[in-house]
């Protein structure tokens, strides 16, 4: 019996592969930890290609894309990292105050709230949209609250899976190597949904879909 290589199984697995590697590229990437911004935004670039099976010479495209969108990625990933960085020095207060106090966790809560709406689709946008960064972590909060229970579902989705990676130290290890791949993934197929709909409904785009060939 012949294998169907357009089969369903032989798709999942490579594309299963094709996360691997660039998971291990955009790890690598990472390394200076001040180019986390451009590494992650042309994973994104990618995945939201892959997504619909749009995507063209994956690796390739990656390069590409991560030395179009450096400038902006670099500003947004130092504005992330500085923001995560802010948050956890304030629940480390919270957590080792003395007294309860409701107030401050209240703070942190919002102050939490308000830092995962903006970043969340920061990175997507920047991958899919030519806009200012200004204008890029505005949209990103605008789209969180506007759609508020997809928004929920798809960070609900990223919590199980970063629960699962970490549920023992085996998975742990599996969550190094395709891990942030897999949450990438999820929150591009997700967000890209998303972002259709605000096409659709805005005949107009802010910007058009980007191409590394046009770069």
């Amino acid at each position: 019996m012949a294998l169907n290589i357009n089969s369903s199984f032989f798709k999942f697995w490579d594309k299963f592969i094709d996360l691997f590697f660039l998971n291990i590229i955009m790890l690598v990437c990472c390394i200076p930890v001040l180019t986390i911004g451009p590494a992650v935004t042309a994973a994104y670039a990618v995945l939201l290609k892959m997504v619909d099976d749009e995507e063209g010479y994956i690796y390739k495209d990656y390069f590409k894309y991560f030395k179009s969108n450096f400038k902006k990625g670099f500003v947004l990933g130092l504005i992330a990292l500085a923001a995560v960085y802010a948050l956890y020095i304030e629940w480390q207060v919270v957590t080792k105050m003395d007294d309860v106090n409701f107030i401050f966790i209240g703070i942190a809560i919002i102050s939490t709230a308000i830092v995962i709406a903006a970043l969340l689709y920061v990175f997507p946008l920047t991958a899919r949209y030519e806009n200012s960064i200004v204008n890029t972590i505005k949209n990103s909060f605008h789209i969180s609250v506007y759609f508020f229970g997809k928004t929920l579902f798809i960070l609900f989705i990223v919590a199980l899976e970063i629960a699962l990676f970490m549920w023992n130290k085996w998975l742990v290890l599996v969550g190094v190597l395709i891990g942030p791949m897999i949450v990438i993934y999820t929150i591009a197929g997700m967000g890209k949904k998303i972002f259709l709909k605000i096409e659709q409904d805005n005949p107009c785009p802010p910007a058009e879909d980007k191409n590394p060939e046009e770069k």
